[in-house]
């Protein structure tokens, strides 16, 4: 399945938004805010972190680091 090409990159979203959008689960996504791989524009009055859908498709395309390993 590919993934939908989502929101404009001034978008903000919860990261149960970002999980919906990449079709991934909830946990995945806390799991890449809580390594700070996923950068935190904010967050909301409760305390939920709030991501640009901007800096996602920025994160999705940084190099593998291990990509030219043979």
């Amino acid at each position: 399945e590919t993934v939908p090409a989502g929101p404009d990159d001034d978008a903000l979203l919860r990261p149960d938004e970002v999980a919906q959008w990449l079709l991934v689960d909830q946990d995945w996504v806390a799991q890449a805010i809580a390594r700070e791989e996923l950068p935190v524009m904010g967050f909301t009055a409760a305390g939920e972190p709030v991501v640009a859908a901007g800096e996602v498709r920025a994160w999705l395309r940084r190099p593998d680091p291990f990509g030219d390993t043979t």
